[in-house]
């Protein structure tokens, strides 16, 4: 991965490189065949030509090239390759867009999953968690500092946003009184999803997305006791037509509790 580091600084319009998540290149095993995803900030994103002449300067140890024309909405422009048998996704972003996008979240602009799929706060705990490998002016350093301290509005918005949507009582009893598994799924989903929004703005922590969830709250300050194994149990008691009642009641206790804690 170093000639491929090397390949992506060498070029002008590039000022920083991150890696998201997991370890850094060096404390990754051999085992270790997870993709990886590598963040590239740029003045402006390098055209299509020059991108592919950077990954093309790897030689024989780049393969399954494949580079992108058209940016997609919340991962910029992505160019894939295999190195060694390990994907890597690249996604260029200019400065100024990803900066009017943190802006946004910080803000309060972008309070919903958008696409279904995308959490705003997720760039934020990206960052946090980003490894650099190249930063030529301090930009991922200098982002962190910013989003090492968590708006207070922006905690109040997200809170009050999201705590009055985990509990949809006509839902739930609809679904309850049918005895239907799936219809009852759909609402506990949406209300899971609502509850760990505003679980994670309580505790001034970006919400990242749906990935290792109960490790991250298991350790804030403010939840309800026993709170991830709560959870578990309520949908593991959703699952079946006789026992959604008590997967319900289990919803409700730790709902209730969970609002307790700004009384």
């Amino acid at each position: 991965m170093i000639g491929l580091l090397d390949s992506l600084a060498a070029m002008d319009e590039v000022r920083a490189i991150g890696k998201s998540g997991g370890v850094a290149f060096s404390e990754r095993n051999e085992s270790d065949k997870s993709d990886i995803d590598i963040f590239v900030f740029c003045d402006r994103v390098p055209g299509a030509n020059k991108r592919l002449a950077a990954v093309n300067a790897l030689g024989k140890s780049a393969s399954e090239i494949k580079i992108s024309e058209v940016p997609s909405r919340f991962w910029g422009m992505c160019d894939f390759l295999t190195i060694h048998g390990t994907e890597a996704c690249l996604m260029y972003f200019a400065i100024t867009d990803m900066n009017a996008e943190i802006e946004s979240v910080l803000n309060a602009c972008r309070l919903d999953r958008e696409d279904e799929y995308f959490y705003p706060t997720g760039r934020c705990a990206t960052f946090l968690s980003m490894h650099s490998l190249c930063d030529k002016d301090g930009y991922i350093a200098g982002m962190k500092r910013k989003l090492s301290v968590y708006p207070p509005e922006l905690s109040k918005k997200l809170y009050q946003h999201h705590k009055n949507k985990i509990n949809d009582e006509e839902d739930f009893e609809r679904a309850v009184s049918r005895g239907d598994v799936l219809f009852y799924h759909a609402t506990l989903e949406l209300a899971i999803d609502h509850f760990l929004q505003a679980l994670f703005a309580l505790n001034h922590c970006f919400f990242p997305s749906r990935k290792r969830t109960i490790a991250l709250m298991d350790g804030f300050a403010i939840r309800p006791a026993h709170c991830g194994e709560r959870l578990l149990q309520a949908i593991e008691w959703g699952a079946r037509p006789e026992t959604l009642q008590k997967s319900y009641d289990a919803w409700c206790a730790l709902c209730e509790d969970f609002l307790r804690l700004q009384r």
